[in-house]
Formats: structure tokens, sequence, C-alpha cells
């Protein structure tokens, strides 16, 4: 014969809070996320700002020595160059900058010819020259609206070439990324 315990009555109703032995694990549960959310705050708000300006960054060094010091610039900006300005896209491939520069200082590279027209060069991946765009899409106050297509040498993907005075390079875009609102150009 099976029998069966019966709890003791207990006087407290069914909704009452928890035993005192919970409420010390809920006070550290709030504790953590408090500590969560405080630590989180500034990679929460880095991330709202990128999204609010488009996934783009813009940067700026004094000189091509400080960007590349920083991983920032290509290797073929010469140390010397000075006013670095650029933008990229976070989510894609696509930059643009400019920067004050004499043209003999830059790589020789691959020249602009009938033959060897501008055009996308992929880097990695099965990627193919038709799965980029050619048209730039990023936008600043330096950049003229069709300036890549004035390019006359390409280093890797990057297509090069002066303006007004001041050298200018930009890396294409895939067609797959999704091109968002960007801010003002600054």
């Amino acid at each position: 014969m099976t029998t069966t315990r019966t709890p003791a009555p207990d006087d407290r109703p069914a909704t009452t809070t928890p035993p005192d032995r919970y409420r010390g694990l809920g006070a550290l549960a709030l504790a953590a996320g408090v500590v969560l959310t405080v630590t989180a705050c500034g990679s929460l708000a880095a991330s709202l700002s990128e999204r609010g300006d488009g996934h783009t960054k813009a940067f700026a060094y004094a000189t091509g020595a400080q960007g590349k010091a920083d991983d920032a610039l290509p290797g073929w900006v010469p140390d010397d160059a000075e006013d670095v300005r650029g933008v990229f896209r976070t989510t894609g491939d696509e930059a643009i900058l400019t920067m004050t520069a004499d043209e003999g200082d830059l790589p020789a590279c691959d020249a602009v010819t009938a033959e060897e027209p501008l055009g996308p060069r992929p880097q990695r991946g099965d990627l193919r020259p038709e799965d980029y765009r050619t048209e730039a899409t990023l936008r600043a106050s330096w950049w003229t609206a069709g300036q890549e297509r004035e390019a006359t040498r390409m280093c890797g993907a990057w297509w090069i070439g002066t303006h007004d005075g001041e050298v200018f390079a930009f890396t294409p875009e895939l067609r797959a990324v999704e091109i968002e609102d960007q801010p003002d150009p600054a």
C-alpha cells in the first residue's frame, strides 16, 4: 500500500512573493542586467550612430604615414601625402578618398587604356567584375559626382586619378550591398 504525504497547510495565498532565498537571486539578476546595460551603452550608441549615417564612416589624417600607421590607408598612399580624407562603407567594399600629393609619388600601377579600361577587380572569393557597381555611391563635399570615371591608373581594386590638383581614389561597391541614405556630405 502506497501512502502519499499531504504537504502541511500553508497560510500564504498562491500569489505571494517567493521565499526570501529567491529574492536575493532576483536582486542579483537585476544588478547583472544593470551592469550589462551600462557597459553596452558605448557599443550600442556607436551602432546606432552608424545605422543613422547609412553605415558609412569618415576619416582624416594629416599625412599618409599617420593613416598607414593606423592601418586605415592602402600601402600605395605616399607617406608624405597631406590632408588625407576618406569615407568608406562599413557593410561593403566601397571607399572614396582624396589627398594632396605629388602625382610622381604615386605608384605606376596599371595605366588605364582602351585595352585595359577601368573596371572592378575583385580581390576575394568567387566574385566577378559584373558583381560590382562602377559608379560611386558614397558622398562627400570634396567628391565630385562621376569623379571615379576620371581615374587614370588602377592599383589593385583602387581607381586613382587627379582632379583640380588633388589625388583621388575609389573602390567599387558590390551590387548586392544595399545603398542606404547617408548624412549630408562632410
